[in-house]
């Protein structure tokens, strides 16, 4: 038996029957060939929270009164509805479930078809209901949040027996901070897995980040907050909104000359930027894109890094407050109009240094971004 995940969409009913098949090793006290490993350590801590492969039902529902109160208190309550409406397909013909969750792994927005609605319910996977690990075992909403990162379920490596007819891909929502603050998994029948999915639930992930970025911060004043869009909606860098007021786009991080970058990890699942003193600062899948894409050449226009990141040239405003909030988090020294990332910096990229072509290929493993797959194959 072999798990080969170019089957996941090639031939999606052989690869559903091998990971169901290695479930029952696996639980069987086996060892099941070429599992991988985050799914495996996903089905121990499953079992070690109680939960059973046979289980029904998570462990708790919310009440209709506890589930409009976890609405109002999640951070994506204002842009749910128009995040679900753009992934979901609510004909009669729709095959996939669209599901929203909050960072506990609780469903809390969901739509489809009637037939996809009915089909979700005979698994409890309803609005209201836990599907957090510890809340119905490992499955596509979990392993995101575990991961941090879009991920797949597909079949036996779902938990639970119950759930072994879906395949589900699932993405987490960050804030503007960089926070995870929920999750979109979209999901259907096995036999339906498609590789465009993906494409869908990534597209509806960023949405919900751009839509996010765009709300208004709170101001105690009712003034306009520094990170609110400009009144006259010019298309301009804004280097007042920031979190420090004043700070200018294109001067020294106030870490840079005692406390310069040593290094900027994009090979491998856990891209960072190192400095000397030794701390760390993890990047988020769309940060590390971002960082990868500028140290790619000398410098980047909006409108080019708009259409190789969202395949949208007029996505300008977006990528400029990605380049902030990139600038805020790291202190990166990335130069505006055009965005470059400064000599000194770009010099610690370790995937520009690589030493043997092949390396190349742990360049940010899990982007599907076409130009970072190019990076990767030295194109």
């Amino acid at each position: 038996m072999s798990l080969h995940q170019a089957l996941r969409f090639s031939d999606p009913t052989a690869f559903a029957a091998r990971t169901i098949e290695a479930h029952e090793i696996a639980l069987s006290g086996g060892r099941a060939p070429d599992l991988d490993s985050r799914v495996l350590r996903a089905w121990r801590r499953s079992g070690d929270a109680g939960i059973s492969p046979d289980q029904q039902t998570p462990c708790s529902v919310l009440s209709r009164e506890e589930m409009v109160a976890a609405r109002e208190r999640s951070p994506l309550s204002p842009v749910a509805a128009e995040v679900v409406d753009s992934v979901a397909d609510t004909s009669a013909a729709g095959r996939h479930l669209v599901v929203v969750a909050d960072n506990h792994g609780r469903v809390l927005w969901r739509a489809g078809s009637g037939q996809a609605l009915r089909r979700a319910d005979s698994i409890a996977f309803a609005e209201g209901a836990d599907w957090s690990e510890r809340g119905i075992g490992a499955n596509g909403i979990s392993l995101a949040l575990e991961a941090g990162a879009l991920t797949h379920a597909t079949a036996g490596e779902h938990f639970v027996r119950a759930h072994h007819g879906w395949t589900c891909t699932a993405a987490p929502i960050r804030d503007p901070r960089g926070q995870i603050v929920g999750v979109l998994d979209v999901s259907h029948p096995v036999r339906l897995a498609s590789a465009e999915t993906a494409a869908l639930v990534r597209c509806g992930a960023r949405l919900a980040e751009s839509l996010l970025a765009a709300l208004p911060a709170p101001s105690p004043s009712g003034s306009p907050s520094p990170s609110s869009p400009s009144p006259t909606g010019a298309d301009h860098e804004d280097p007042s909104a920031t979190i420090n007021p004043g700070y200018d786009d294109n001067a020294t991080h106030p870490d840079a000359g005692t406390n310069p970058v040593t290094s900027i990890r994009l090979l491998g699942w856990k891209p960072a930027i190192v400095r000397a003193d030794g701390t760390s600062i993890s990047l988020s899948p769309r940060r590390a894109e971002l960082v990868a894409l500028l140290a790619s050449r000398d410098a980047w226009s909006a409108r080019a890094l708009a259409e190789t990141l969202y395949d949208d040239p007029a996505a300008t405003t977006t990528v400029r407050g990605e380049v902030r909030r990139l600038r805020q988090v790291t202190g990166l020294s990335i130069e505006s109009q055009p965005y470059s990332l400064c000599p000194r910096e770009r010099d610690r990229v370790d995937y520009l240094r690589v030493e043997h072509p092949d390396d190349l290929l742990r360049l940010l493993p899990d982007s599907e971004i076409p130009a970072i797959v190019d990076l990767r194959y030295g194109i």
